[in-house]
């Protein structure tokens, strides 16, 4: 059954009738009230009141989302977020779950030792958790009790109200654990509790014990630990080489909420699907047996086709929409140290950009001047950092022949202007480049000098003065080259 929060919230007008009037904006209702703050969600609002956080989104449950002032967003910032392949909390029961978040259940439905009491869904939604469950009168398991003696200041008659309400067996864990604290500094002492009771202690606090930092008897994981997805596969169920399993709340074992099934298919899997299909029908057939990671890939890439009008083809992936297309053929693959199909290098490698030829074997790059790093899906060495073969009276015939020339006022020194020269000048050896971006960039920030040495307000390619003195400034020759690699 579902449990709901009845907020009840009363007004009361303390004034005279009249003030109780006026208009219905700045955050309130036509009678004059205010809308933000008074406890349910009206028009235009998002929320009205604090909520835990996974009542405010795709957020683990515990925790608190605060409403901000004017009730227009939650504040998560304290909310720990799900993966986004991980659909409990969506406010449906998906495959594998048996709840969702906020779902509750009587717990003689779970057992017949249970005789009172509602078990939670649990924050995975596999399964329910009892722990407000019992087998009614004494209800305070030995956790419980321990927590009651605590609150209770060394007052011997709350503390034996605490006892009283122990069920059998939490009395028994806890009298074990008062008898072993007794000798240490009683169970007030954390120290003794965890140090020289640390069997008694988890034995009354069996859920603490997990997630204590120390792999215990009957433990095989610690709260927080994963694991790849993959190193849990066995004959009869495995998993795609993607995401993390997490330790379950008891450390017994592990939870797989987040890994997905070896037999749901890759982004590029469903464009080989679709591409086969004749309806749409087919087409959200193919869409579904794939997980929302690998959906949001194939969705960016039919995206990039539609906003470019080109067909949906090997052509169109391997021009317009290459990064698109190249994300979704190795989304899986790229990163896991091995050279998979469509794939070139692995994440982190890098190369001497002299090392990246054409298919003739000639290099493209000048060597030595810099490195190449794998790109992030994989499929090329990036090369921002690497140089071309052009001198800098090349990068400047380049200028000349595509760009129309040096611009000969500030007026002419448009954007379209900069980027064109900026093109020429990628085409720079390591000192051709430099040469000529520093001749054009000492131009474009030097002005005009008087005598005195202020500033005249002539700047730029304005200033004849600059231009002139811009190459012994810049340090720069100008040099000549000859390269065969260099178009200019």
């Amino acid at each position: 059954m579902k449990k709901f929060l009845s907020v009840s919230v009363f007004v009361f007008c303390l004034v005279s009738l009249a003030s109780c009037g006026g208009g219905s904006g700045n955050g309130e209702s036509s009678g004059g009230f205010p809308i933000c703050g008074n406890g349910k969600i009206d028009s235009g609002e998002v929320c009205d009141g604090d909520a835990s956080c996974g009542e405010a989104g795709h957020f683990y449950p515990e925790g608190k989302a605060t409403c901000n002032s004017d009730c227009s967003a939650y504040d998560t910032s304290k909310c720990s977020p799900r993966d986004p392949s991980d659909l409990c909390g969506n406010g449906q029961i998906d495959s594998g779950e048996s709840c969702e978040q906020g779902d509750t259940k009587p717990c003689s439905e779970l057992s017949s030792n249970y005789a009172q009491g509602e078990a939670t869904c649990r924050r995975d939604c596999r399964g329910w958790n009892p722990e407000n469950c019992s087998n009614g009168g004494k209800t305070k398991p030995c956790s419980l009790i321990l927590d009651c003696v605590k609150k209770c200041g060394g007052d011997s008659s709350c503390e034996s109200s605490c006892k009283a309400e122990g069920t059998d067996q939490g009395a028994a864990l806890y009298a074990d654990l008062e008898t072993c604290a007794a000798s240490c500094g009683g169970v007030a002492n954390d120290d003794c509790l965890t140090k020289t009771c640390y069997d008694a202690y988890y034995a009354c606090n069996p859920n603490q014990k997990c997630g204590n930092g120390s792999m215990d008897e009957g433990e095989i994981c610690e709260k927080k630990d994963t694991k790849p997805c993959q190193e849990l596969n066995t004959e009869d169920k495995q998993w795609q080489p993607i995401n993390e399993a997490v330790c379950n709340s008891e450390c017994k074992g592990w939870d797989t909420y987040s890994c997905v099934d070896i037999n749901a298919l890759t982004c590029y899997q469903v464009y080989e699907c679709v591409k086969d299909c004749e309806d749409s029908a087919c087409e959200d057939a193919c869409i579904k047996k794939t997980w929302p990671a690998a959906k949001a890939k194939y969705d960016t890439m039919i995206e990039c086709f539609e906003a470019n009008a080109c067909a949906v083809d090997e052509e169109c992936m391997s021009s317009v929409c290459k990064f698109q297309a190249d994300a979704c053929k190795t989304h899986i693959t790229c990163g896991n140290d091995i050279i998979d199909n469509y794939e070139v290098c692995e994440k982190g490698e890098h190369i001497d950009c002299g090392d990246i030829k054409d298919a003739n074997g000639v290099a493209l790059y000048e060597a030595g001047t810099g490195s190449a790093y794998c790109n992030q899906n994989c499929t090329e060495y990036g090369t921002t950092m690497c140089y071309r073969f052009c001198s800098c009276t090349e990068v400047q015939t380049c200028i000349e022949n595509e760009c129309g020339g040096y611009p000969k006022s500030n007026a002419e020194n448009t954007d379209e202007k900069i980027a064109c020269m900026e093109n020429c000048e990628s085409w720079g050896s390591k000192i051709g480049k430099g040469e000529a971006k520093g001749y054009r960039q000492l131009i474009e920030s030097c002005c005009e000098q008087d005598n005195q040495g202020n500033n005249t307000g002539v700047c730029g390619w304005d200033s004849s003065t600059c231009l002139q003195n811009a190459p012994s400034q810049a340090n720069a020759t100008c040099g000549n080259g000859d390269d065969s690699r260099c178009p200019y």
